[in-house]
């Protein structure tokens, strides 16, 4: 499974009318498209971001001509520009269902391409059954773009108390990974979720 990262920087005053946009306007266009897999939509009202993750079982359904057009409609809207990424579903696992209101947590990494192999055992083995563990955790997902080697670990908590109560565990494992996966991590970025019709395969 593939999935398209689609963030935009929007001004703070228009970040719920965009949100609004995207769950009225562009949600039926995206899951109604060939091969979609759902959409998992995000707000950090903060920092005036909007994650909407598309999952799609071949890559290249993310870019169809009126998936484009969806998206320029929401960055309209928001005031703001667009980032795009594209990743590989490299791993997953989803103890519990994803409430709305969730924490979502993306901590983004950078991995030694020799080392590939490594860091996705790493995580199987090591990172998987230490989060698995920690209560309230409803998903996680290792999602990697082999041609240049960064990743996210994204995980969502049922609620900020079981994500702050799982932060010293995944320092842990941050530094577990840096010294035996070749992974460096860069940031966590914090999220709430605003709603998904995600299916794992």
């Amino acid at each position: 499974m593939y999935v398209r990262i689609n963030t935009i920087f929007g001004e703070k005053s228009k970040i719920d009318a965009a949100v609004e946009y995207i769950e009225e306007s562009d949600r039926p266009v995206v899951e109604a498209a060939a091969g979609n897999s759902g959409l998992l939509t995000l707000v950090d009202r903060e920092a005036g971001l909007i994650v909407a993750a598309s999952y799609w079982d071949e890559p290249l359904h993310s870019s169809e001509a009126v998936l484009t057009r969806v998206r320029e409609g929401a960055v309209a809207v928001a005031g703001g520009d667009l980032s795009v990424e594209s990743f590989e579903v490299a791993a997953q696992q989803q103890p519990a269902a994803t409430p709305p209101g969730a924490a979502v947590r993306f901590a983004r990494m950078q991995i030694e391409l020799a080392r590939f192999d490594e860091a996705i055992s790493f995580f199987d083995e090591q990172v998987l059954p230490a989060l698995t563990a920690c209560a309230g955790l409803c998903s996680i997902q290792l999602l990697l773009d082999p041609g240049s080697g960064s990743g996210i670990v994204a995980t969502a908590w049922q609620d900020l108390a079981a994500a702050d109560a799982a932060e010293e565990a995944m320092a842990r494992l941050h530094s577990s990974a840096t010294s035996r996966g070749g992974v460096k991590f860069l940031n966590v970025e914090p999220y709430t979720l605003v709603r998904t019709s995600m299916r794992l395969s």
